[in-house]
């Protein structure tokens, strides 16, 4: 009986292990430096302040979990291609996602504009650094074949 295999478009193993570990220490560092945030604004200039650093933060950390999650929900026999169709649905969900929650912070909350985008923006640039210090290795590559290194 032949049966057609299909490649994989989601790690098994120690590589989806690495990655769902990596996206855990990234939201977690994301929200260690929310909570530091939100009681450094709340000291310094009070309780507006410090609501507005809290929401600003929450926008940019809840459409992160979001998307961390849903990428990691794939199945095991995903082509390549569903697989990136799947990033870029979740990144445009994420997008979306995080407009809505600008809107509603905006027009319903009693909030310091400039303090909920610089917050959210510090959340932003947390992700950037955190990747600089967070091990999210490499998928395995394929061999050369002995015809040396491949570029």
């Amino acid at each position: 009986m032949l049966t057609s295999q299909r490649p994989t478009g989601v790690a098994r193993g120690p590589l989806r292990e690495r990655a769902q570990h990596a996206m855990m220490r990234l939201l977690a560092a994301q929200s260690l430096a929310a909570v530091a945030l939100t009681l450094l604004l709340g000291v310094w200039l009070g309780k507006t302040a410090a609501v507005s650093a809290l929401v600003g933060t929450v926008i940019a950390i809840v459409p992160n979990f979001y998307l961390a999650r849903r990428l990691l929900r794939r199945g095991p026999g995903a082509t390549p291609s569903e697989s990136l169709r799947g990033i870029y649905t979740g990144e445009l969900l994420k997008i979306a996602f995080t407009i809505a929650l600008f809107v509603i912070a905006i027009r319903l909350l009693d909030v310091v504009f400039l303090i909920v985008v610089a917050s959210y923006l510090a959340m932003v640039a947390v992700n950037w650094l955190a990747l600089l210090f967070i091990d999210v290795g490499e998928a395995p590559r394929s061999p050369t074949n002995g015809a040396g290194s491949s570029l």
